[in-house]
């Protein structure tokens, strides 16, 4: 059966001297593997080699009892030519590439996640890489609300005090999943006491495109610690991303 469908491809891997393995997170039908069968050659229907982050329209052969579904048509809407001449840009949209990947089940679809990675690389594509570390921040917190991982910031993710903005301390635990209060951070090893304006962000994420520089940085190493906790694994395209953002 022929389906169409619109995706992203998030990996890919050499499976032959013509041909791909690719991963896709599409629209509707969620994460997909497909063959792309004569892609890498200069005169296939593909027009060369898939790659990452490319986004289109595609056709592919799908049954249920199949774990590798047949690529017969991909049609790019978005290369992403302009991103892949900024570095940080760059990084951040392979960085997001693993997130979907790491955070998405085969055949389970998310068209929200979706939509709103389509909207960060359109970003990605549009801005300046000093000026994409917001979009960044943004883009994991909803990717994270939307598989059910985001971080209680709106009280203490212990006693569920309610969040304030005159908290005298504040403090962001992995382990406890989100923010704790000054009177049960003793409780959690892992605790990290925050600025009061990262906290506030993280409670109010419409104040994040506001934010100055060295709050943002704060926020990414605070999610890179907190994503690394939740796969227990650490990403691989992490430690580019932190050593890259100091700079912009």
């Amino acid at each position: 059966m022929l389906k169409k469908d619109k995706g992203i491809c998030i990996r890919t891997t050499d499976y032959s001297e013509s041909s791909q393995i690719l991963t896709f997170f599409t629209a509707d039908t969620g994460k997909l593997n497909v063959i792309a069968k004569g892609a890498k050659r200069p005169k296939s229907s593909f027009g060369g080699p898939v790659e990452l982050f490319s986004a289109g329209d595609m056709v592919f052969s799908f049954k249920d009892s199949e774990k590798l579904s047949a690529l017969t048509e991909f049609n790019p809407t978005f290369f992403g030519f302009a991103l892949r001449k900024k570095l940080f840009a760059l990084n951040c949209a392979l960085y997001a590439c693993e997130l979907l990947n790491l955070f998405t089940k085969e055949l389970d679809p998310h068209p929200a996640m979706f939509n709103e990675a389509i909207v960060f690389l359109q970003r990605l594509e549009d801005n300046p890489d000093d000026k994409v570390l917001p979009y960044l921040v943004l883009f994991q917190l909803a990717l994270l609300g939307q598989s059910g991982s985001k971080p209680l910031c709106d009280c203490c993710a212990n006693c569920k005090r309610k969040f304030a903005d005159n908290w005298q301390q504040f403090y962001f635990s992995s382990s406890a999943n989100g923010l704790v209060c000054r009177d049960c951070e003793s409780a959690f090893v892992d605790k990290k006491k925050i600025s009061g304006e990262c906290a506030k962000c993280l409670n109010r994420s419409a104040k994040i495109p506001g934010c100055n520089n060295k709050v943002l940085v704060e926020m990414q190493n605070l999610l890179i610690e907190y994503i690394t906790h939740i796969l227990e694994r650490p990403m691989r395209t992490a430690p580019m991303i932190l050593k890259l953002m100091k700079k912009n």
